[in-house]
C-alpha cells in the first residue's frame, strides 16, 4: 500500500516522514469524539431496554437476571452501532468531500 501512494506521502531529506501535529491532534480527537458517542449511544439503549422488558416468566431469579442482562447489552449494542454510524456519516460525508475537492485541484497523479 506505501509504495502504491508513495507519491502522497511527504518525506525529509533524512527519509522519515513528517506529520503535522495539527493532522494527529485532529485524528485523536474525532476518535474520542466517536468512542464517548458511542458510549452514550449504549448506554442510552441499554437504559431503554431496560425500561421496557419482556414480560417473561422465569424459572428462577438467575435466569431472570440472566435475561434481563442480556436484553440490555443486545440492545445497548444496536443502539451503539447505530449512534456511531450516523457519527461516522456525519464526520466521514464531510471529510471525503474535502478530500475530493483537494485532490481535484492538486498536481499530484492518483
Amino acid at each position: 500500500m506505501f509504495e502504491a501512494f508513495a507519491h502522497r506521502v511527504d518525506t525529509t531529506a533524512e527519509g522519515a516522514t513528517t506529520v503535522p501535529v495539527g493532522t494527529v491532534a485532529r485524528s485523536a480527537g474525532i476518535t474520542v469524539a466517536l468512542m464517548v458517542l458511542t458510549s452514550l449511544g449504549f448506554v442510552g439503549g441499554a437504559w431503554l431496554a431496560g425500561r421496557a422488558q419482556p414480560d417473561l416468566v422465569y424459572a428462577n431469579l438467575l435466569w431472570e437476571g440472566v435475561a434481563i442482562t442480556a436484553w440490555a447489552v443486545v440492545w445497548g449494542t444496536f443502539a451503539a452501532m447505530a449512534v456511531l454510524a450516523v457519527g461516522v456519516v456525519a464526520i466521514g460525508l464531510p471529510w471525503a468531500r474535502r478530500q475530493r475537492d483537494a485532490g481535484s485541484t492538486s498536481t499530484s497523479m492518483p
